[in-house]
Order: C-alpha cells, then sequence, then structure tokens
C-alpha cells in the first residue's frame, strides 16, 4: 500500500515538471537474479521527477538537463543511486535488503519477514517456474528446492507429479497438502506454471503445524497472480517445438535375434518349433528385413502453450484476467493433451477499513491414450510390448492388413493397438473459485474470511472394438467403458491477526482462527458391450448385449478445526514462535476423531547482535531450531474403520436346502483406526555474506512417523482379510543445503545456486506384521519393506556371476562336499548362498539395494549480458537403483513362460565354448534358474539430468519505442538437453509413486514412458 501511495504521488508531480524535461532516459531494473522488479520508483534526486517499471521492469523518463543523480527504490531491495553523466540507457540491479527481505514470503495464514521465520521455508519465483515446457507446475519445481524430491509419473501427457517434502513419510499417502491463495486443496493440476506468481514449501513442523492433520507430509503454498494499480498492461506470452525420445534401446535385428533363439535350440540338442522355423531360416538367410517396433509407435511430438493476460486498475480496484492454450503430443502415437485454462480476480478496497476480493479459475483438459475408462491412470504397455516384440515380425501383412504374430502372440498387434488407443479418452473439468474479506478492527487487529470451492468432473471413456487375429490376439465382443466422476470440496477460514511493534525492534504477533472444509463426491461407471464400430454410435445405449456391469463410488469427509500461533521478536534478535492446532476429522470414530498438534520454533539473530556490528562480511545470520508434532489422515480411507462386505454370497439354509442370497464380510473392522503423526526435530541456520551475494540455507533434521497404519497379521483360518491399525513406525534423518552466489563483472551479470539432500529412511516397526512384499512382476514380487530398512528395497538372489567352466560349476560345492547348484552348466549363473545351508532357494533371498538414493542434488546458472540471458537448471540423483524389470525379458537366457520375446543388443556378448569370460549367461530351450530375479536385474539408477537450457534475448528500449510496447523477449530452449547414467533403461527418472500408483513398487521400470527431449522457440511481449 505505501508502495502504490508513493508511487501515485510520484506520477503526478512528474506530470508538473513535463515542461522542464530537456532529455530522456531509458533502462531496465532487475534483482540479484536479473528477474525484472515492476513498480520500482525511478527519480531524479531532489526533485519530484519520477516514474515507476513497468511488467518488464523497464522504465522510460524525461529529465531536466541538470539532472545528475537517479534514486532507485523497490520494497525489499536497498535503494541505490545511479550518476546519469552523458548516459542515456542504464540497466539497473538492485541488491536484497536483508531488513526488508521477507516482506512477500507467505506462511500459513498469513505473511512473515523470512528474518522473523522460526521455521524452514523454502522460495521458488513464477518466473523460474515457466522456464520447462510443462502443464504442471509441480513439476516445473523439479531441482530448485533442496529437501523436495519431485519426479514425473511418467513422460505421458497429463500424467502428473509426484512431490515428496523430506523423502516419504509413510508406506501409505505422502503427498504434501496444496493451499492456493489460502485455500487447501489436493490437487494444483488445474492451474498452469505461468498462472502462479510465488511458491513457498513449508517443510518442519514449526512451518506446517499450523495446518494440523493434513500436514505431516509438508505444505505447498501457491499464490497466484494478481492486477496491479496502474493503466492496463497485456502481457503474451507463447512458445512452440516439439518432443523426441531422449533414446531408443539398443535391440537385436531379425537376424541377430534369429542366431539367439536357434542357438538356444541347439544348445540342448532340440528342435524349434515348427510354427515359426520358418521365420527364424528366413531371419538366418537375411531374406527377413526385420522391423523396428520402437520406430512404429514413437513420434515427434508437437509442444505450445500460448496465454495472454490484462491487468490494472485503481489503487480501490485491481483486476486481473487470463486465458492459457497449452498442447502436448507425446512422443508415442496417440497420446496427448490439450488444457484450457481461463482465470480472473479482483480485488477491491471498499473502505479504509475494509478490502475484498474474488477469483474463479476454470480448467479444461482432454487427455488421449491414458486411463482405464473408469477414472483410474492405467501403466501404458505400448513401449514394453515394443520393446518385447520380436522383430522378425511385420504388424503388416502383404495386403496391408494387421498380421499375427506366432512367436510373440501374447503382445497385441502394435499397429493396430495403437490406432485402438484413439478412442481412449479423458475429459477434465476444474471450476476452483475462492473469496475473501479483509476487516481492520482496530489498529494492530484485523480480521480474515476465505471461502473457496472446487468442482471436479471427469469424464473417462475408452472403446475396445472387436476384432480377431489370431488365438491369442482377438477380442470377441466390443466394449464401451464410460464413466461419470463428480467432486466437490470447500474450505471455509475464519481468523484475527494482531500485530504489535514496538520502539526497541520488538514485536508481538497472535494469530486465532476457525476452519470448516467438507469434501464429497460420486462416481458411476458403466461397461456396455457389443458396441458399434461407428464412432458416431459409440454410446453406452447403443450396446447391443444385455450383459452390461454398472459400478458406483462416493465418499462424503469433513474436517473442523481452529488453530493458533503466536510470534514474539525480541529486538530483532531472539524469536520464538508457538503453535497449535485442533482437528476433529469424520474419518475415524469416537475420541480418536480429535487431534491436537503442538509445535514451537526458536531462533537467534545472530547478526543483529553487537559483536557482529564490525563484520563487513556477514550480512545475514540466523540460527534457527524447532520441534512438533503434524498429522496425517489422508494415510487412512474414507470408511477405513468398517469392515467390508462382498454381495452375491449364496448360503444353503433349512430341511429343503433352499438357497438364500446373502453378504460375506471380506475384511474385518477396526474402530480405533486414527491417524498417522510425524513428529519433526529440526535444526537450521540462514546466512549472508559479501553484501548479500553469497547465500547460504543449511537444515539437519529428523522426522519420526508414528501411528502408521499397516495391515494387522491375522490367522489364515479366519478367511477375512486383515483390518488396518496404526501399528507402524518409520524415521526420516536428513541434512538440506542452498548455497547460491550472485555478482557482477563489467555489464555481465551472473548468478549461480545448488541444492543438496540427503535422508536416510527407515522402517522402525510394523506391529509384529511381516515384511510386505510388492512390485509384482512376471518372475514374481520384486520389492519388500521390512523393519531396519527403506522402504520398498529390492529383494531377491545375489548373483555372483557365471559358470565359466563346467568344472567351475560342479566345483561350486557346500561343506559336505554336495554341489550348491546341481543343474547347473557351463554358462549359468552363479548365485550366493546367502543361509549357507548348501543350496540356492528363496530362503537365499537377499537384500539387493532400492531405489531411495544416497543424496539428491540440483544446480542452475543464470546469466545476462546487456540484452542478452541465459540460464541452465541441473538435477542429480546418486546413489538410488532401479530394477530393470524390462530387462528381465532382454536379457533372459531361456524363453519366459515360452514366449521369446525380443533381446538387448548386447546378448549376443552371450557365454559360449569360445567366449567362457563372458558376464552374460549361455541361451537354453530349457528352464533354468538364470533369469530369476536377482541382482542381474537390478541396476545403477543414478543420473545427471540438465533440466533446462535457454538462451534469451530481450529488445533494447529505442527498437520497442518505435513499436510503442513495454517489452519483447525472444527466446530459445532445451529440456532434457542431455543425461549422464549408467542405466540401461529408457529412463532412469522412476516414478517415486510406483507402478499403478503403489508405494511400494518404487523404482520398479516395467518400461515406462519416458521423459521427452523438448526444443521451444518462444516469446514474451509486454504492451
Amino acid at each position: 500500500m505505501r508502495d502504490s501511495l508513493q508511487t501515485m504521488a510520484v506520477l503526478l508531480c512528474s506530470t508538473t515538471a513535463a515542461f522542464a524535461q530537456q532529455r530522456v532516459v531509458q533502462g531496465v531494473v532487475t534483482d540479484s537474479n536479473g528477474e525484472p522488479l515492476p513498480g520500482t520508483t525511478i527519480l531524479v534526486k531532489g526533485t519530484t521527477t519520477g516514474t515507476t517499471t513497468g511488467t518488464d521492469g523497464s522504465f522510460q523518463l524525461g529529465i531536466p538537463s541538470n539532472a545528475n543523480t537517479l534514486v532507485i527504490s523497490s520494497i525489499g531491495s536497498k535503494t541505490q543511486e545511479v550518476s546519469i553523466g552523458t548516459q542515456t540507457t542504464f540497466r539497473i540491479t538492485l541488491s536484497a535488503d536483508t531488513q526488508t527481505l521477507s516482506d512477500v514470503v507467505v506462511v500459513g495464514y498469513g505473511t512473515a519477514r523470512k528474518s522473523d521465520l522460526t521455521g524452514s521455508v523454502a522460495s521458488v519465483t513464477g518466473a523460474q517456474l515457466t522456464q520447462v515446457a510443462t502443464a504442471d507446475p509441480v513439476q516445473a519445481l523439479q531441482g530448485r528446492v533442496a529437501g523436495v524430491d519431485i519426479t514425473s509419473n511418467s513422460g505421458q501427457p497429463g500424467s502428473g507429479t509426484r512431490i515428496r517434502v523430506r523423502g516419504v513419510g509413510t508406506i501409505n499417502n505422502s503427498d504434501p497438502l496444496y493451499v492456493v491463495d489460502g485455500v487447501q486443496i489436493g490437487d494444483i493440476s488445474f492451474l498452469l506454471p505461468s498462472d502462479i506468481e510465488s511458491t513457498e514449501i513449508l517443510k518442519d513442523a514449526s512451518a506446517t503445524a499450523i495446518y494440523g492433520s493434513r500436514g505431516a507430509n509438508g505444505v505447498v503454498l501457491i499464490t497466484t497472480k494478481h492486477g496491479k494499480a496502474g493503466k492496463t498492461q497485456f502481457n503474451v506470452f507463447g512458445y512452440t517445438g516439439f518432443q523426441q525420445i531422449r533414446r531408443t534401446l539398443p535391440l537385436t535385428n531379425a537376424q541377430q535375434y534369429a542366431t539367439l533363439v536357434t542357438e538356444a535350440y541347439t544348445n540342448e540338442n532340440a528342435v524349434v518349433p515348427a510354427d515359426y522355423t520358418a521365420l527364424l531360416n528366413s531371419a538366418l538367410q537375411g531374406q527377413a528385413s526385420g522391423f523396428d517396433y520402437q520406430n512404429l509407435v514413437l513420434q515427434k511430438g508437437l509442444v505450445t502453450n500460448y496465454s495472454l493476460s490484462a491487468s490494472g486498475g485503481t489503487e480501490q480496484n485491481r483486476y486481473l484476467i487470463s486465458g492459457n492454450y497449452f498442447q502436448q503430443d507425446g512422443i508415442v502415437k496417440q497420446s496427448g493433451l490439450k488444457k484450457y485454462v481461463v482465470r480472473l480476480n479482483d480485488d477491491a478496497t471498499l473502505t479504509k477499513f475494509l478490502k475484498a476480493g474474488v477469483s474463479a479459475t476454470f480448467t479444461n483438459s482432454n487427455q488421449t491414450g491414458a486411463g482405464d475408462g473408469t477414472g483410474n491412470p492405467t501403466y501404458s504397455t505400448v513401449l514394453q510390448n515394443a520393446i518385447q516384440a520380436n522383430p522378425i515380425s511385420s504388424p503388416y501383412n502383404a495386403d496391408g492388413s494387421y498380421s499375427y504374430n506366432n512367436i510373440t502372440s501374447f503382445t497385441p498387434n502394435l499397429a493396430r493397438y495403437l490406432t485402438e488407443q484413439k478412442y481412449n479418452k479423458t475429459t477434465n473439468t476444474t471450476l476452483f473459485t475462492s473469496a475473501y474479506l479483509d476487516v481492520t478492527l482496530l489498529k494492530n487487529l484485523t480480521f480474515r474470511s476465505t471461502f473457496g470451492i472446487n468442482y471436479n468432473n471427469v469424464h473417462p471413456k475408452v472403446y475396445l472394438p472387436q476384432y480377431y487375429l489370431g488365438p491369442n490376439d482377438q477380442r470377441s465382443q466390443s466394449a464401451l467403458i464410460e464413466s461419470r466422476i463428480e467432486n466437490v470440496s470447500w474450505v471455509w477460514s475464519n481468523y484475527f491477526n494482531y500485530n504489535k511493534s514496538f520502539a526497541d525492534n520488538s514485536s508481538l504477533s497472535f494469530t486465532l482462527g476457525q476452519e470448516a472444509q467438507r469434501g464429497y463426491g460420486s462416481g458411476i461407471s458403466v461397461t456396455g458391450y457389443d458396441v458399434p464400430a461407428d464412432a458416431t454410435l459409440q454410446y453406452i445405449s447403443a450396446a447391443r448385449a444385455a450383459n452390461s456391469s454398472v459400478r458406483s463410488s462416493q465418499y462424503d469427509g469433513s474436517l473442523l478445526s481452529y488453530f493458533g500461533r503466536a510470534n514474539y521478536n525480541f529486538r530483532d534478535r531472539y524469536l520464538v514462535t508457538g503453535t497449535l492446532r485442533f482437528d476433529q476429522t469424520s474419518r475415524f470414530l469416537g475420541s480418536n476423531r480429535t487431534g491436537v498438534f503442538p509445535s514451537v520454533g526458536a531462533a537467534w539473530n545472530v547478526f543483529n547482535e553487537s559483536f557482529l556490528k564490525d563484520a563487513t562480511a556477514v550480512s545475514q545470520l540466523k540460527l534457527r531450531a524447532s520441534f512438533g508434532s503434524v498429522g496425517n489422515q489422508n494415510a487412512a480411507p474414507n470408511y477405513g474403520y468398517a469392515s467390508t462386505a462382498i454381495n452375491n454370497q449364496n448360503y444353503v439354509f433349512g430341511i429343503d436346502q433352499a438357497r438364500a442370497p446373502g453378504l460375506a464380510i471380506a475384511t474385518l473392522n477396526n474402530p480405533a483406526l486414527k491417524w498417522e503423526t510425524a513428529v519433526t526435530t529440526d535444526f537450521g541456520i540462514d546466512a549472508a555474506f559479501l553484501d548479500n551475494k553469497l547465500t547460504f540455507t543449511g537444515d539437519i533434521f529428523e522426522r519420526r512417523t508414528k501411528d502408521m497404519i499397516a495391515l494387522l497379521p491375522v490367522p489364515n483360518y479366519l478367511g477375512q482379510a486383515p483390518a488396518s491399525a496404526n501399528v507402524g513406525t518409520l524415521r526420516n534423518r536428513g541434512l538440506e543445503l542452498a548455497l547460491n552466489y550472485r555478482n557482477e563483472l563489467g555489464k555481465l551479470q551472473y548468478n549461480a545456486g545448488v541444492n543438496f539432500t540427503k535422508i536416510n529412511n527407515v522402517i522402525t516397526d510394523l506391529g509384529g506384521a511381516n515384511p510386505i512384499a510388492s512390485g509384482n512382476t512376471q518372475v514374481g514380487y520384486t520389492t519388500r519393506t521390512s523393519v531396519g530398512r527403506e522402504i520398498a528395497y529390492f529383494y531377491g538372489l545375489q548373483a555372483l556371476g557365471i559358470f565359466r567352466s563346467q568344472d567351475e560349476a560342479s566345483g561350486y560345492v557346500n561343506a559336505a562336499g554336495t554341489p550348491i547348484q546341481p543343474e547347473a552348466k557351463a554358462g549359468d549363473v552363479k548365485y550366493q548362498d546367502v543361509n549357507g545351508d548348501g543350496k540356492i532357494d528363496a530362503t537365499d533371498n537377499t537384500y539387493l539395494g532400492s531405489a531411495t538414493p544416497n543424496f539428491t542434488y540440483g544446480a542452475s546458472l543464470n546469466l545476462a549480458y546487456t540484452n542478452f540471458d541465459f540460464k541452465i537448471l541441473l538435477y542429480g540423483v546418486q546413489g538410488a537403483e532401479a530394477l530393470n524389470a524390462a530387462a528381465i525379458n532382454l536379457d533372459k537366457s531361456s524363453a519366459i513362460a515360452n514366449i521369446w520375446t525380443n533381446f538387448y543388443a548386447d546378448r549376443l556378448d552371450r557365454w559360449t565354448p569360445s567366449n567362457p569370460n563372458s558376464n552374460q549367461p549361455r541361451l537354453t530351450s530349457n528352464a533354468t534358474t538364470n533369469d530369476n530375479l536377482s541382482s542381474r536385474h537390478v541396476e545403477d539408477a543414478s543420473f545427471l539430468r540438465a533440466r533446462n537450457m535457454e538462451l534469451g534475448y530481450t529488445l533494447p528500449r529505442t527498437v520497442l519505442d518505435k513499436f510503442r510496447i513495454n517489452g519483447f523477449r525472444v527466446f530459445a530452449s532445451v529440456d532434457n538437453v542431455f543425461t549422464i547414467t549408467k542405466y540401461r533403461g529408457l529412463d532412469p527418472e522412476i516414478s517415486a509413486s510406483g507402478y499403478y500408483n503403489n508405494p511400494l513398487a518404487y523404482g520398479v521400470d516395467y518400461g515406462n514412458y519416458p521423459q521427452p527431449r523438448t526444443y521451444r522457440l518462444g516469446f514474451n511481449v509486454q504492451f
């Protein structure tokens, strides 16, 4: 408000001085990161002549001929004086002012200076989010914040992203809470990165406890863009480009494939099956050219994004309206996303004591090639099938019709399957609205009421046509699966804020509030059979079969809360924060419905002590500590305390043995179920040096999850599934470091930043339950979760290499001289006898690593030279393993399930009598233990990825004035420029949510849809 009044005064005064102006100066004002500073005041020293910068940080000012100095000021930055001389064009960088640095930092139910914070809070600007080509604002955060791990569910357009704040905090739901403009919400996919002004991530209990039972996994606060006072400003942003796969897998061609398969039968003196002998012989003789199935399913996909916004108004009424269009065609054919977003907001000062505002965001997205028709995301098998299909058989017959593949008939004809994906559509419509009322009751006391409501409608539709190619590739009856899913949630928050400052730089503030939330929804899904192939008749009502099926779902949950927070700042040196929240939820019963979540934080602003006043190299130094508990009610499903029953269960009663319909209890109940609680301890330091050119933030923390929900073991004779119970505990310990340096060298301005995160994750108790096996593949379960280890580690046999000779195989004996692997031959895999019982079986399965990394890191570099700018963003993971489930087939020694899929090209270096030193097992047509799940299938998935590289050019003011525009920038950008990794799969970045959203399949790669490389050309113009 103060800045706005100052701006108005400057504008009025500058008008009266217009007649005395003799010449014009112009320029651009940016912050230390090279980002433009709109609203900065430019004054001629000693006069009232001045102006303010536009949205791109540019300005133009007529000045008197005797003017010598410009005074540049902006809230949050140090005021700077610049000598004019004969110069007419300026590029001015304002450094941050530590005393006002965090006036804009958002915290729960309010704002605070960063110097006053006792908790761990990280900030990301909106400009940083638009650097990457994505429709997902969460994905745009990747690599920018220490302690925050972000992975895409897949590279498929619209597949979503998973964020983990300070590691995986539970074997259940580890998603954080999102808060958009003060309204709590479970998902922000309805926004685009260009809609966001700033993002704050709350990481420790001192920061998150104000959100009680929803804050255990961290809180992401989103502030969207709002209008600013001034004449209407238009902003047009856009880019277009294309995406392609980073790499394809090196697989055998037709002749190489035929060589390996034929050799497998030759090694066992067996006859090649008659149904594909001719195909193999043709390939061996070079008569079959072979087919590249990866090339069949892949494409270069268009990506484009355009947005237009208009904002402005007066001090009494400010508005913004924007429209966005985003299109992304996937790198796999028949996959893509179109997304439309319209936003508007209005903020009004009604009286001196009363302010109000409203906002609305409408989003419509259309996704192709994903989903199962019921609203659930499905794992795309297109690439998995493409890399397994044998390279001999073409998907087309000579007449152009679809062929039948005798060798890998379990794999659908991919040409036909791709065509079918165009019938796989999901439409998602969201309307998010909010309104607020601010009342100044007394000088230091304000009241705010915020109400937000989110409506979401999902319409999945999948048509499966009837066809017949062969006995293993057919569909006898067409089907149409169509669903309607409706979700509504609302939040009403009411709270008072009291702030009192004292003459000795001390301050006291209180927040006291009440909040009510409710979420409810329902869905219905219908499957109709024998539906016509004509697209105009693909409706459930057109189904000609009588055996349609109907499924439905519904839920209703609510939360009533009371919360309070007190902050005391003693002489700007010693800070104390206390938070308390009471939550009552409908998800549990009785006394378990109520939870109390306290936290306390303290900080010492060492920089303000007298003994550091002469330490000119130190610009800021603060030590922090916090402790508290936060809940996670989302770990429990709705009605998780109740038993579940299945219908259509018949039972025979009485003498006449009459059959009566009934229900059967399928799951035991647990009325004592309650939320999980995370108890967090944090110690941190915030420091700045060299006039704030060098900044550093460090945190060490421990988060203990208690009352973690797991399944209680029950005797098998009960015949019922176990109930969920609060029996588990988990511990995360970690270290976070972030370092940033900015400076300038002549006309070159640069800013470099790095961040580092190390987290140790351990399950400390499962309530006596057996270890949890998960991550099912073609060779069984691949992960295990047990006490003393991290979540979802890989579990299988430890391979020791290859038996080089038959003597070596026969000589691998136990203490009694009996062969440990009696069936082994030269060229077979040698396994470790872990338990020492003299044989190899499932009891020798052991720890093989996990997808939990040793550490993650990110780095960024921003350069600006005159009108040019350059940015690069790096992201890396070290010490993570992945289970390459696709390689179980591609590295096979014998036919898995009697199917000969394709091979990795390096399988040509297999063991043979003439190649005894190979580390690849022999080929055989007999079943062996060579393909058992083992360390052979676990690979190093560490990687360093150049997430983005961008080069931009801003047109000079002399050119802009000719066209009467405020700013124009063009740029060229590449996403996923390079990836350095030893991993042999398509992409080492594997979703943290696992296969089919199973967190216990973390790191299992089934042939995931990889992240694409994207090339873009774009522009940004303001007028």
